[in-house]
């Protein structure tokens, strides 16, 4: 794109279009397919994304998981980011809010506490764990080990649901070819030259 005048920077109304734009950076946590199959468990993780928009104009959002050039076309944007975000780190695991265990206000009392993942609950420490109190109404150890057999459990489930899914997968494979083989034999019979009825005359 050829610099207009107004981003000419030897113009005196000089300006960087970028200013006008909204932009900011966020994580938004995303289902692992893959893991969520294979622990049995949804599994999800943190991933970057930016927003990008034109303020008052709400037909234009790029919303999209974060690369290089982002980050190098919005600085500033970028740093304050990393400086408001980049301690938390980026969690991997079954959220809090998918644990049928506990009450959607439970599971905001410890995501308040930095408790994120059931993962993160399954191995606190004691000095961690003694933090919830009796916030799910058991002793906070034994709502950790209801954690830890919340996660045993998933994963013993994990290969008979593989085997299941597999076997699905197999019987609409089998319905899908046995359509294919139903609908063939009614082109073939369609295409079958129709034989004519000789009527014999008796003498």
């Amino acid at each position: 794109m050829l610099a207009s005048d107004a981003q000419n920077t030897e113009f005196l109304g000089a300006y960087n279009p970028d200013s006008r734009l909204s932009v900011t950076f966020y994580n938004r946590p995303i289902q692992n397919h893959f893991k969520s199959s294979k622990e049995g468990r949804p599994i999800y993780e943190d991933m970057t994304f930016v927003k990008i928009f034109v303020p008052g104009d709400s037909t234009t959002v790029i919303d999209t998981v974060v690369d290089e050039s982002h980050k190098a076309r919005f600085p500033m944007q970028w740093a304050h980011f990393q400086n408001t975000h980049g301690a938390d780190g980026l969690t991997i695991g079954t959220p809090i809010t998918q644990w049928p265990a506990i009450t959607a206000a439970q599971a905001e009392e410890l995501k308040a506490l930095k408790f994120a993942t059931v993962e993160q609950v399954a191995t606190a420490s004691d000095a961690q764990i003694a933090r919830i109190g009796m916030l799910a109404g058991m002793a906070p150890h034994a709502f950790r080990d209801r954690a830890r057999a919340f996660l045993l459990a998933a994963k013993d489930s994990a290969l008979p649901q593989a085997q299941a899914e597999e076997l699905r997968k197999k019987d609409e494979q089998i319905a899908a070819l046995q359509a294919q083989m139903a609908e063939l034999a009614k082109t073939v019979e369609g295409l079958k030259p129709k034989q004519e009825t000789l009527s014999v005359k008796k003498g």
